[in-house]
This record gives structure tokens, C-alpha cells and sequence, in this order.
């Protein structure tokens, strides 16, 4: 299957890229307790090989703040998706049950510390694009809370408004993936320290942990990369 889903770079922050992968057909679940005992055994690996108190000096979470720095957002206060989730690991936390695909998306984001974000594509309208947001824009994050834009910060946008606020920070209400789900865009935010190996590694991973555990039909995955 080809994904019929592009991202249009307005901004161009240089070395920074979206992959697209478009999961159709899906049945989403509750995870299964072989799937728990998967995540329980990743947990393990994830913390063996990471330390809490360091993350402030691996490169690739430095890539990402430094990214937010630039665009207005303190990433000490508002964390990059797969910054956070991998901090709950470390606490000794687990990871939230929404469903099968989130929860899968959630534990590939902590292993390999790269941010996903999920759209469920029968409410997006236009094209994808990476932009500012504009001064005194509203942005609804999932769960209701409102947050008006200053006009600097990094968001994804369709044409109706910002379904990713910052560079994979918060998503949309709007568009956010529930049970009913059908046709889903997962996307890998791919900051200017991600390569291509390492974004091609992490689309690998994410999609056979998809593949196992969600029933669904995937598209070839597509990098986008901003303009130099």
C-alpha cells in the first residue's frame, strides 16, 4: 500500500525530517497480557542501557531541546513525546493502556527515543505542514487543555488548524486516534541529530512491533526532509 499522506515544509529547520507510514484497516483492542510481558521484558532493556540522570546529555534528547529552544518552547517544562515516555520508564513507571497501536507506538518511542505521533486521518483536512503558529492560535492538546500560541513555536498543521503542537510535543484532540479508528497516519519527528540510519532503524522497529501486535495494513513508510 502507497501513502497517499506528504508533508509540506513552510518552515525548514535544517536536518530535521517527518517519516509517514499509513496504517489502514485497523482493529484496535486492548492490549494483550503477551503484549504486556513484551513491553515488561523491553522495560528491562530500556533500563539497563539508559540512565535518568543522564538524559540531559544524550544526543539525541539534546537535539530535541535544542530544537525547542530555538522555536520559544522550554523543553524542561513541556517535554518531547518520547522524552517523556522514556522518563516513566526510568522512574520504574508503566506506560498508559489507551490501545493496542498506542500502546505500542508509546513503547517503540521509549526504546528507541525517537517521538511518533498518531492522526486519525478521517479528521484531518489538506495538506500536512510543518509551520509557526501563529500569534494568539489555540491549540486543544488531548484531554482539553487549551494553549494559546505566541507565534514562534513549531507545530504540524492541516488546514483546519495545529494537530501537533510543537516538534512532537502535544497532539490534537481533534484528530486524536480512538477505538473507532479506521485509518490512522503514524509519524516519526525526526530532529537534526536523527540521521537517516537512526530514523531508518526506529521506522524499522516501530513497524514490526506494529505489525505484530495491531491488526492492520501499512503503507511503506516515506521520509520527509526539510529544505537545506
Amino acid at each position: 500500500m502507497s501513502s497517499k499522506t506528504s508533508i509540506r515544509f513552510e518552515t525548514s529547520p535544517t536536518g530535521v525530517s517527518i517519516v509517514v507510514i499509513e496504517l489502514d484497516n485497523l482493529n484496535l483492542t486492548k492490549s494483550s497480557k503477551a503484549f504486556e510481558d513484551y513491553e515488561q521484558s523491553l522495560f528491562q532493556h530500556i533500563r539497563s542501557n539508559n540512565e535518568l540522570n543522564d538524559l540531559g546529555s544524550e544526543q539525541l534528547i539534546k537535539s530535541y531541546r535544542a530544537l525547542h529552544w530555538t522555536y520559544g518552547i522550554d523543553p524542561t517544562k513541556k517535554r518531547v513525546s518520547s522524552e517523556a515516555v522514556l522518563r516513566r520508564v526510568l522512574k520504574g513507571e508503566n506506560l498508559w493502556r489507551i490501545s493496542n497501536l498506542v500502546d505500542v507506538v508509546n513503547l517503540a518511542s521509549a526504546y528507541h527515543k525517537i517521538p511518533i505521533g498518531l492522526i486519525d486521518a478521517s479528521k484531518t483536512s489538506g495538506q500536512l505542514v510543518l509551520r509557526q503558529a501563529r500569534h494568539g492560535e489555540v491549540f486543544v492538546r488531548i484531554g482539553g487543555e487549551e494553549l494559546e500560541c505566541r507565534g514562534r513555536e513549531l507545530v504540524l498543521a492541516d488546514d483546519k488548524g495545529i494537530i501537533c503542537y510543537g516538534f512532537a510535543i502535544h497532539d490534537s484532540d481533534r484528530t486524536k486516534v480512538t477505538r473507532e479508528s479506521k485509518r490512522v497516519i503514524l509519524l516519526l519527528y525526526g530532529a537534526p541529530n536523527a540521521t537517516r540510519n537512526i530514523m531508518e532503524d526506529a521506522t524499522s522497529f516501530t513497524l514490526n512491533m506494529v505489525k505484530q501486535w495491531v491488526d492492520c495494513t501499512a503503507s511503506e513508510p516515506i521520509r520527509y526532509v526539510s529544505p537545506a
